[in-house]
């Protein structure tokens, strides 16, 4: 998923009290905003590449408010869920329903009108595979990672991972109807992307994640084996992440793709080299940010290298 470490609202938030929030700002963060933000962009980059684009503008408007819609129901569904461990993680429990300033009654409420109005926009204005396709990445998010895989076993980001990697196919599917090679690698790339991603902020909370019995990675297998399989999927990336240059015969994606892949790999490195204490925790949050940069990075230089390339462009 772009989720959990991107799923939560943002790098984590371990000060005190804050003054109360506004109501309208307490519904934004129920539907974690700025972690929808990125898959929304993720999801426009699919529909730019996607051929003749600009004549389905109307198909692409609406897919990406029907994926935005969905993903606020799917972040209002995990926090329904998990108010009692929120309270347990100092960068969650100020959320609005772990500190009780919305009810779990108007949290329910709040998303099935969000998951509604998705679904209307989208049979309304994309096709029925598009459709499917959110449903898919909602439910498997809300309900099954929430409820199944994260308490469940510690490979949970990884499994959970499909759900926040699939708004590339679906950007792309709103303006064609159909599947293609270019944007399942994407979901792909996404997928790998996110236990390099999400690991070194597990590896900062794992004393939150043990004491709220939480399954994570850094807590059931201990830290060196969470930095060497943040160094695993961080190579991992960095291959597939090459793959549609190799696509599409980007030469300028293909060198930024190179060069970022390679620094990335490069902090994995650092970080599996720190010796456990304050600095490889300070480092392990350092790559975390940067792993959002990077995604960001790789999606903008696929749009980029389209502009410049001209490869099918609309």
């Amino acid at each position: 998923m772009l989720k959990e470490g991107l799923h939560s609202d943002g790098i984590g938030d371990l000060s005190g009290p804050r003054a109360r929030p506004s109501y309208l700002r307490d519904l934004w963060v129920l539907a974690k905003a700025r972690v929808v933000s990125l898959l929304v962009f993720t999801a426009a980059v699919g529909e730019i590449l996607a051929p003749d684009a600009l004549l389905h503008w109307e198909s692409a408007l609406a897919g990406l408010a029907g994926i935005a819609l969905a993903g606020g129901a799917g972040g209002v569904l995990n926090q329904i869920v998990e108010p009692a461990l929120d309270q347990h993680m100092r960068r969650t429990l100020h959320r609005p329903l772990a500190e009780g300033r919305i009810s779990r009654g108007g949290a329910i409420a709040y998303a099935m009108t969000l998951m509604c109005a998705a679904i209307a926009v989208l049979a309304w204005g994309t096709n029925p595979l598009t459709l499917v396709l959110t449903l898919v990445g909602t439910v498997g998010y809300g309900v099954v990672y929430t409820l199944y895989l994260k308490p469940s076993t510690p490979w949970n980001i990884v499994w959970g991972g499909l759900a926040g990697a699939l708004p590339p196919l679906i950007g792309w599917t709103a303006i064609t109807g159909s599947l293609a090679v270019l944007p399942l690698v994407l979901v792909l790339l996404v997928f790998v992307w996110t236990p390099a991603h999400f690991w070194p902020l597990a590896i900062c909370c794992r004393e939150d994640y043990a004491k709220a019995c939480i399954p994570m990675l850094p807590v059931t297998h201990g830290v060196d084996r969470t930095r060497r399989e943040v160094l695993n999927y961080a190579l991992l990336t960095w291959m597939v992440s090459m793959v549609p240059a190799l696509l599409t015969g980007d030469w300028l994606y293909g060198a930024i793709a190179w060069l970022s892949g390679a620094w990335f790999v490069g902090m994995a490195l650092r970080l599996k080299g720190l010796p456990e204490g304050p600095e490889m925790n300070r480092y392990a949050r350092r790559m975390f940010a940067y792993s959002i940069s990077y995604l960001f990075l790789l999606f903008t230089a696929l749009i980029l290298g389209k502009l410049v390339m001209g490869y099918g462009f609309f």
